[in-house]
């Protein structure tokens, strides 16, 4: 045995948690702290979803055990109960996969559920072409199929926390004309910058906290007057989106089709690839300007946070927001931030998944700090999630927080997902040079 001591390299506060999940250690994952955030992304493994999968098919840590599709099955169920996303898109991934018969090189805006099937499609040729040991890959086959289930069980439950239904027209527009009807109102809402008049009925209804409160002795009961704190746009927002699950079409950002110009800032309102060679995944809140149009009436846009330009389709037009609309977005999302956490105060809270969904498709930089305090506040797993990982795409955001601009909760949230990802990133490339000079030295 070498006297030689190993060397162990620190990865920051939740990197003995990466480990675990590598190696297959339920129980030290179950004593993860709750800040520990299971979107994130890591240099070396990827995602929490792919972060077990070297070890698993290389049979290493406790998967060596014989019951490693049990041990699959419950690390999948704990990283699921803490809101893990297969779907979850790992922008710029760089991280291998190293198993028996093959090995996988994982670039670019990929999945862990991508990932798992295409593993599990190439161990299916493994079997059948390079005469691989046909029934061990066929065990590899059927953990990687099981994995590819609860996957999409996992994707199927996270897609649409809120229920939808198809309403006709003529019903939306009559729940619209409901709200906008002020003299049948019998409820007034008293903000500091004015009131805003709703229907008891509808209220009592939708909300525990507002029906005890209008059905008691007090003076809400008594005057049907409420008072809060809150501005009256947000108020307006919150009973907009209550009668009738739609923003008045004013509020909508406007999106782009033919109007488009070089030298033009755009913001991308709906996420969507790119046109270039290599596609690239644009994220709703990315910002850039219009360079050019080549013949067919496609744009060249350079993207503040990325290096190469990206094409965008001229169909792909109406997913782009004007510069000049920047500020009024903002305030929507802003406004959706707050009529969010009235919801979580009133106990609205089907709603409140609603406004959530919202919220993490307008995800923005100007009102990113709101949205991600407002899901911080209210324990938002899903909404956390989705903000640490616009943050750690995007070069204003770290800026900002690297100025110390965000308030302290802000701060602390973003801490562990902006400052763990650069410690795991010098950790990889300080493996990949030790590896380097291993090699060498065999040589």
């Amino acid at each position: 045995m070498s006297d030689k001591a190993a060397t162990l390299a620190g990865t920051g506060p939740h990197g003995w948690i990466w480990e675990a999940i590598a190696s297959g250690d339920l129980t030290a994952l179950r004593a993860a702290p709750a800040d520990f955030d299971v979107n994130g992304f890591h240099a070396k493994y990827g995602c929490t979803l792919t972060a077990f999968l070297q070890g698993m098919l290389n049979l290493e840590g406790r998967f060596i055990d014989g019951n490693r599709r049990g041990i699959v099955a419950e690390l999948i169920d704990e990283l699921g109960r803490r809101g893990a996303r297969p779907d979850l898109v790992m922008p710029s991934a760089s991280f291998e996969v190293e198993a028996l018969y093959k090995s996988w090189q994982i670039r670019g805006d990929t999945t862990a559920l991508q990932v798992v099937i295409q593993i599990r499609n190439d161990y299916m040729s493994v079997r059948w072409e390079e005469g691989g040991d046909a029934d061990a890959v066929q065990e590899y086959v059927k953990d990687l199929n099981e994995i590819i289930d609860k996957y999409a069980e996992l994707a199927a439950r996270n897609s649409t926390r809120a229920p939808r239904s198809f309403i006709p027209d003529v019903v939306v527009s009559t729940w619209e004309r409901c709200r906008a009807d002020v003299s049948s109102a019998d409820v007034e809402i008293v903000s500091p910058d004015g009131s805003s008049f709703a229907h008891a009925l509808v209220l009592r209804h939708a909300s525990p906290v507002l029906s005890a409160m209008l059905g008691s002795e007090m003076s809400e009961g008594l005057q049907r007057r409420v008072n809060v704190e809150d501005p009256k746009r947000v108020v307006q927002t919150f009973l907009d989106m209550l009668y009738s699950g739609c923003l008045p079409q004013a509020h909508e950002p406007q999106s782009l089709r033919e109007s488009l110009s070089a030298g033009l800032r755009v913001s991308v309102v709906e996420a969507f690839k790119s046109s270039n060679q290599s596609s690239r995944l644009l994220q709703a809140g990315s910002e850039g300007e219009v360079v050019q149009f080549d013949a067919k009436g496609d744009a060249l846009v350079k993207f503040d946070n990325l290096p190469a330009r990206q094409w965008v389709a001229k169909r792909n037009f109406s997913r782009l927001g004007a510069h000049a609309a920047f500020e009024v977005a903002d305030q929507l999302q802003e406004d959706l931030a707050g009529a969010f956490e009235v919801c979580q105060r009133w106990q609205v809270t089907g709603l409140a998944d609603v406004l959530a969904e919202r919220l993490e498709r307008g995800l923005r930089v100007g009102s990113f700090a709101t949205t991600l305090e407002a899901a911080v506040l209210h324990d938002a797993v899903r909404l956390r999630s989705a903000c640490l990982a616009f943050a750690q795409r995007s070069a204003q955001v770290r800026a900002s927080y690297d100025a110390k601009s965000y308030s302290p909760a802000v701060m602390s949230a973003l801490r562990t997902a902006l400052e763990g990802t650069a410690a795991e990133a010098d950790e990889a490339d300080a493996e990949d040079g030790r590896n380097t000079k291993r090699l060498r030295l065999a040589l």
